[in-house]
C-alpha cells in the first residue's frame, strides 16, 4: 500500500509541475474516448430504467443490447489507441525522462491494433462479469446466489489488473495474449502493490464520478497513467534486477531501462521484443549461452 501512494504522489507533483501539457494531454484523450462513455452511460441507465420490468420487455431489451454492442465495438476503435497515446506521452516521465507530447500520436499509430483488441478484450470480460453477477444475484432459483459472490470475486480480480494492461504494453511492447498474461503475473506477484493501486483507484474514481465533468477530462487520465506506469516501471526493473526479464542488448542484469555509459557515449538502444514478456515470472536466464 505504502508503495502505491508513493506512485501516486509522485503521480500527482509532476502533474503540478507539467500542468498544462498533462491537461492538455488528458483532453486529447478525453475527446476520443466520448463515443465509449457516452455507450456506458447509455447502458447504465437502460438498465437502470427497465430494473424490474416483466417478460415483454425482452424484445426490445435484446434490440438496445445489439446495438449496445455495435456501437460499443465501434467506439473502442478511438478509445483504445487513445488510451495507448496517453500511456505514450506520460511513460518518459515514469522513467525520469523528458514529457513529450508528440508520443500520443506516435502510440496511437504504432499501437493502434493491439490497443483496440486489448480494449475490447477487456472490456468484454468485464461486461461479461458484471452480467453474471446481476444475473445469479436477480435470479429466482434458490442458492443460486453464490455464483453471483463468485462472480463478483472475478470482477475484483479484473479490476485488480486494469493498471498494468497498458503500461505493459507500452513498455515492454508486447503482444494482447502476453500482456492479458503477464499482467495476471504481476498482479498475484506483488499483491501489496496491486491492492494499494486498487483501493487508490476505487477512491479516485469516486470522487470524479460526480465531478466528472471537471476531473476527468482534464487530471484524472493523465494522473492515473503516470501512477499505473510508476509501478509497472519499478516492477519491472526489479524484475531484472533479479534476471526474472532477459534484458536487451547492451545491458547488464541490473541495468533496467538504459544502458549504463562506460566510456563516452551509450550502447545502440534495441527495440523491446517477445523475450522481455516470456522472462516476467520466468527463472533467471544466463546471459551468455
Amino acid at each position: 500500500m505504502r508503495e502505491a501512494w508513493r506512485h501516486f504522489r509522485a503521480a500527482v507533483g509532476e502533474f503540478y509541475f507539467e500542468l498544462p501539457r498533462m491537461i492538455a494531454v488528458s483532453l486529447i484523450w478525453f475527446i476520443p474516448t466520448v463515443p465509449a462513455l457516452w455507450v456506458t452511460f447509455r447502458v447504465v441507465t437502460y438498465i437502470a430504467e427497465d430494473a424490474g420490468s416483466e417478460g415483454d420487455a425482452m424484445i426490445p431489451m435484446v434490440a438496445f443490447a445489439i446495438q449496445a454492442t455495435f456501437f460499443g465495438l465501434l467506439s473502442l476503435v478511438a478509445a483504445g489507441p487513445a488510451l495507448a497515446g496517453l500511456h505514450s506521452a506520460i511513460a518518459p516521465l515514469a522513467r525520469g525522462d523528458l514529457f513529450e507530447m508528440s508520443r500520443f500520436w506516435r502510440g496511437v499509430r504504432t499501437h493502434f491494433r493491439r490497443a483496440w483488441i486489448l480494449a475490447t478484450v477487456d472490456v468484454f470480460i468485464g461486461v461479461v462479469l458484471v452480467l453474471n453477477v446481476w444475473f445469479y444475484w436477480t435470479s429466482d432459483v434458490p442458492g443460486i446466489w453464490l455464483l453471483a459472490i463468485l462472480f463478483a470475486y472475478a470482477f475484483f480480480a479484473w479490476g485488480c489488473i486494469q493498471p498494468y494492461l497498458f503500461p505493459l504494453l507500452i513498455e515492454l511492447d508486447q503482444k494482447v495474449t502476453l500482456v492479458l498474461r503477464n499482467a495476471v503475473f504481476v498482479a498475484m506477484d506483488n499483491l501489496g502493490l496491486t491492492l494499494g493501486m486498487f483501493v487508490i483507484n476505487a477512491v479516485l474514481i469516486s470522487i470524479a464520478a460526480p465531478l466528472g465533468a471537471i476531473l476527468v477530462p482534464f487530471a484524472l487520465p493523465a494522473i492515473l497513467a503516470n501512477m499505473h506506469l510508476r509501478a509497472v516501471v519499478t516492477v519491472i526493473e526489479r524484475y531484472r534486477e533479479t534476471g526474472r526479464i532477459l534484458p536487451r542488448d547492451g545491458e547488464s542484469v541490473g541495468e533496467g531501462y538504459r544502458p549504463t555509459v562506460p566510456h563516452d557515449e551509450a550502447p545502440a538502444r534495441h527495440e523491446r521484443n517477445e523475450d522481455d514478456a516470456r522472462g516476467l515470472g520466468g527463472r533467471p536466464r544466463r546471459l551468455n549461452g
